[in-house]
């Protein structure tokens, strides 16, 4: 008799179709739950695009826009040597460009090139000038805020030379 409840028993337990199918939807339910959850509490992303700090005022330095070709005198060379610098807006409005060009001369083996990219940090109410050359040199410097078309550029980085003890400011 004992055999024959235990019959019944797992005979009214067995799974019938309208079972299966209830605890499938009502497992989808629960993981449709918890995944909404999920999105619900996760972060909004922010719809707001973050400001652009202003593009500086480079009107006291527009009459550099284009090429000029210069003679320099060092008290270290031998005799002058000539540079071309190349000025030019950057596209993006927050820098003017100088591509600058050292002219092979008796003691410069060949053309040496750079690159200068000035701008204006408002925080600081600065000038700054970054430049690098085709052979390794970098250097940053800067100059007090507004003061016309006049500025005095003071190295704060710069790679050093051999046999330079230090540098001047810059005109």
């Amino acid at each position: 008799m004992f055999r024959g409840v235990l019959a019944v028993a797992f005979i009214a337990n067995k799974p019938t179709a309208k079972r299966r199918c209830s605890r499938f939807f009502g497992g989808m339910a629960l993981l449709l739950a918890i995944s909404a959850t999920g999105v619900i509490a996760a972060p909004m992303i922010e719809g707001t695009p973050v400001p652009l700090p202003p593009k500086p005022n480079f009107s006291s330095m527009q009459f550099l826009i284009g090429t000029w070709t210069c003679v320099d005198r060092s008290s270290r060379r031998p005799g002058p040597f000539t540079i071309t610098e190349v000025y030019a807006m950057d596209p993006t409005g927050y820098f003017i460009n100088r591509n600058d060009t050292t002219h092979k001369a008796s003691w410069i083996p060949r053309d040496f090139h750079g690159l200068s990219r000035y701008t204006y940090d408002t925080a600081a109410n600065r000038w700054v000038r970054i430049s690098t050359s085709d052979v390794g040199g970098y250097a940053i410097a800067t100059a007090p805020g507004s003061s016309g078309a006049h500025r005095v550029f003071t190295n704060v980085i710069q790679k050093q030379a051999d046999n330079v003890a230090s540098y001047a400011p810059e005109v």
